[in-house]
């Protein structure tokens, strides 16, 4: 074991420690109890969440019965747990167990299965504690879609130090869906933390997850030059900047920390400016910050969600936003003097503190662009703006959540019917498997979350779910899921054959879903990106 191996390991002695001290604290009996399990109903392999008294405590699946067993949980209790592949369909008796004793049991109900299990896919990679000068010990997490909770996890082909099930986002909407309609299912989510010994910093690691049933995901994550370079949630904020203060180019510090960021969970930080006539509705705030925070995104710390911190002048610390800006008749990213509108460029360089450039996206309410369309994004950027202030078809602060949501997308790397790396569907932005705020469709109203065009009125990215359709050869009778009959392309009939479903003017298109949220490039100040240094 090296030095910086053993200062890792007293790290962890010390949160166990501290675990324990919670335990008396609070005065537990240590028996465990069981309040419910969420969702109560999956498919073999599915994951389902622990809602009790779980400190040191694993499942125990069919208790009582003769198949009773006792499930695999992670570190320092079970929060989680995935349905046995072997489980049989109908109802199964579910407790948990720990020295102590065992809880009370509740019921939960085996769905037959849909189709194959998919493959495993790696999301995100992140660093939770990194030690020593180099080489370095690591504590990283592996997170993605459809991994076992005790998966097998190897660097550069070998196998790691020790690998424990740290996070998990179960998700309940496969349950009343038809998994085999599906391209690509999504039945859960897990992250996996990793020791891994003495590697370079520099050196990029090849990360495999290999599933109990043998299929694998591979990705490569690159260490940091130095320590000092390390950004573990993948943000583009260095941890040192989040746990500290962000040395601006001036020689200001700024305190991004008492904004909320955290070195171990994603953040966006956004600054926002408007003109009189195209004022933000009030609501809208906490309604952007939900859709981040409900994403399926699992961060170093275990959590998920993203935190995007948005300085509109609501007061210190956020107080460079929030400005009335002079008015205009159509703004747009510029100068083009010919065309006559108000240059985005000249409201920023009066109203956006320069110390704010490298790590703040900036975003204008006006009140409308020259051409007439209700917004702009630099893709993989961080400028973007919102301007259709003279639209009126649509409830205002469902369109202003759904056109913030959409344009700052785009800084994020998302296109109209794709991502960043993918030029063939940048424009496709009527795809019907398509079900993304990032869609001309879903833009104002919000996403359909069913096997239908009908919004249900929330904004989000999409997670990849949905099976490819070819326009060659289109089945309107089983539609984009469940074998649901679907209009895609809006004659008034359902029919079988060659067809434009996306309304492109032309019907030999190939459309996928694509994995969005777990995609989205957060760094605009790195090589490749579109940013301008503007």
């Amino acid at each position: 074991m090296t030095a910086s191996m053993a200062r890792l390991n007293a790290r962890w002695l010390a949160v166990l420690i501290s675990l324990a001290s919670i335990v008396a604290i609070e005065g537990c009996t240590c028996n465990p109890t069981l309040t419910a399990v969420l969702p109560g109903t999956g498919y073999p392999r599915q994951l389902l969440a622990v809602d009790g008294t779980t400190i040191f405590a694993s499942v125990v699946w069919d208790v009582g019965l003769p198949s009773e067993t006792v499930l695999y949980n992670g570190l320092f209790g079970t929060q989680y747990f995935q349905i046995p592949v072997s489980a049989t369909n109908g109802v199964h008796p579910v407790a948990i167990r720990n020295s102590w004793g065992t809880s009370n049991s509740v019921n939960v109900t085996v769905l037959p299965a849909s189709g194959v299990f998919p493959a495993p896919r790696i999301d995100d990679i992140g660093v939770l504690i990194m030690s020593g000068s180099g080489p370095v010990d690591v504590l990283l997490t592996v997170a993605g879609a459809n991994i076992d909770v005790d998966a097998v996890v190897t660097v550069n082909g070998n196998p790691v130090g020790t690998t424990v099930r740290w996070g998990g986002l179960p998700i309940d909407f496969l349950q009343v869906h038809t998994p085999a309609t599906f391209g690509y299912p999504v039945y859960h989510y897990v992250q996996l933390l990793n020791v891994v010994e003495d590697v370079a910093l520099g050196s990029a690691l090849t990360i495999t997850v290999t599933n109990t049933d043998g299929l694998t995901a591979r990705e490569v994550y690159t260490l940091p030059a130095t320590i000092a370079d390390l950004d573990g949630d993948g943000d583009g904020l260095l941890d040192a900047w989040e746990s500290g203060t962000y040395p601006a180019p001036s020689g200001t510090n700024i305190d991004i920390a008492a904004m909320g960021a955290t070195n171990w969970r994603k953040d966006i930080l956004v600054e926002v400016d408007w003109i009189a006539a195209a004022t933000p509705n009030a609501t809208i705030w906490a309604t952007i910050e939900t859709v981040f925070a409900d994403a399926p995104v699992l961060n170093p710390d275990g959590s998920a969600g993203i935190d995007i911190i948005i300085d509109r002048g609501q007061g210190v610390p956020f107080d460079g936003g929030g400005d009335i800006l002079t008015n205009h008749q159509s703004m747009d990213f510029g100068p083009n003097p010919a065309v006559g509108y108000t240059d985005f460029f000249t409201y920023k360089g009066a109203n956006f503190d320069n110390d704010r450039l490298n790590i703040f996206h900036y975003g204008i309410f006006g009140r409308v662009r020259p051409n007439g369309s209700s917004g702009r994004g630099e893709v993989w950027g961080n400028d973007f703006m919102v301007t259709f202030r003279t639209f009126t078809v649509w409830p205002q602060d469902v369109a202003q959540v759904g056109t913030f949501v959409h344009e700052l997308g785009h800084n994020l790397g998302l296109t109209h019917g794709n991502l960043n790396n993918t030029p063939s569907q940048w424009n496709e932005a009527f795809k019907p498997n398509f079900p993304t705020t990032m869609s001309y469709r879903y833009q104002f109203p919000g996403v359909s979350v069913d096997c239908d065009f009908a919004s249900e009125g929330g904004h989000t990215y999409t997670q990849g779910m949905l099976a490819r359709i070819v326009e060659t050869n289109v089945s309107e009778n089983v539609g984009i899921c469940d074998n649901t009959a679907l209009d895609m392309n809006g004659d008034g009939t359902i029919t079988v054959g060659q067809m434009d479903v996306s309304n492109d003017g032309d019907n030999t298109d190939t459309h996928d879903d694509f994995n969005q949220w777990n995609t989205l490039l957060l760094d605009f100040d790195a090589a490749g990106s579109r940013w301008n240094s503007n």
